[in-house]
């Protein structure tokens, strides 16, 4: 049995299956990553749209920034993968999907039980009252812009530089571990660069269950897999589910 048909036979008989999302998922959709090839941090420090200190110091350039990447978010598309992740999630009895991923391309896609580590470029957080609200307007008529309720700025809900992860999808993730053991782990399209990703990853796999990486070229976690495949998600995926 190949691994490919290792992975489908353990996807088939899961019952509670957890997934880790990264930047190669939706790049299959068209999505800058941010290290990769081509990526967004070769063309502009990300120090000076991505920490507290730049958006102090120039709102309006960081937030013209995110405004371009949601208006380019607008004309993409979720990919087989996301389709083939969301089939999963209504085949199994209990699935949770933790992205890295800022964008909204899973839910397009039709998964429900999702969490953001890294926050949403769809949602803004008042810098003086931290309301989170959704807002999809793309552009933005104000950059930057500010909270209809206290005329504070806003800034786009996403993690910096120097801030500490989602604690939201933190809590969401430790408590799908917790809840029973893990049938299936899938990581995909991540190079694993935070130790968190490992940790989860480990923390999720159970003597019955198989952790399966879905990624071009090894990761920090490939010697920790149990079954690696390497290869686009879009496409691969797919012929597991």
């Amino acid at each position: 049995m190949n691994q490919i048909e290792q992975a489908r036979e353990a996807l088939r008989n899961a019952h509670r299956v957890f997934v880790i999302t990264g930047a190669g998922v939706s790049a299959e959709s068209g999505v800058p990553t941010f290290r990769g090839v081509g990526g967004v941090w070769k063309n502009i420090d990300p120090y000076k749209v991505a920490t507290p200190e730049a958006f102090a110091e120039d709102p309006a350039f960081v937030w013209q920034w995110y405004d371009d990447r949601r208006q380019n978010l607008l004309n993409l598309k979720p990919n087989p993968a996301h389709v083939a992740l969301a089939q999963l999630e209504s085949q199994v009895d209990d699935f949770f999907l933790l992205t890295q991923n800022v964008d909204d391309l899973h839910e397009q896609a039709g998964s429900k039980s999702i969490a953001h580590i890294h926050g949403s470029i769809w949602e803004v957080r008042c810098t003086r009252e931290e309301t989170v609200q959704t807002d999809r307007r793309a552009p933005l008529p104000e950059l930057p812009p500010r909270c209809v309720t206290c005329g504070a700025l806003l800034r786009p809900n996403v993690v910096w530089f120097g801030e500490t992860i989602n604690l939201d999808a933190v809590n969401q993730a430790e408590s799908f571990l917790l809840t029973g053991d893990i049938d299936a782990v899938i990581v995909v399209g991540t190079e694993a660069l935070f130790p968190y990703i490992i940790h989860w990853a480990q923390s999720a796999r159970s003597e019955r269950g198989p952790l399966i990486e879905i990624n071009i070229g090894e990761t920090i976690l490939s010697p920790y897999a149990d079954i690696r495949l390497d290869g686009e998600a879009g496409k691969i995926l797919p012929n597991l589910v």
